[in-house]
């Protein structure tokens, strides 16, 4: 398992998957493709596609799927003035993305 790093870009092949943690509170914008992620401890499932994106809080073990095609992650560290509770999916505008539904 790696660690994520802030700006970085996650290139991932069509049925691969990516066992990752966010050692600080990151958020996932998917910039090409179709993605399934599951975050350790959440009971949702989040199925994203380009233009979405996704807020891990920190310590979170993310497990990232590429559906149907090569994908691409972008990962940006997340604003400190966002509260706690915007470690949800969707919330904030990074990019001016379009948030998942939860």
């Amino acid at each position: 398992m790696r660690k994520l790093l802030a700006n970085e870009s996650l290139s991932i092949g069509a049925g691969q998957a990516m066992s990752v943690t966010a050692p600080v509170a990151q958020t996932l914008q998917i910039m090409q493709g179709h993605v399934w992620v599951t975050v350790a401890g959440h009971g949702d499932d989040y199925w994203l596609h380009a233009g979405q994106f996704l807020n891990v809080a920190a310590d979170s073990h993310v497990v990232i799927e590429a559906i149907k095609g090569n994908s691409v992650v972008q990962v940006q560290r997340q604003s400190s003035r966002l509260p706690a509770a915007s470690a949800r999916a969707g919330l904030g505008k990074p990019l001016g993305a379009r948030p998942v539904a939860c």
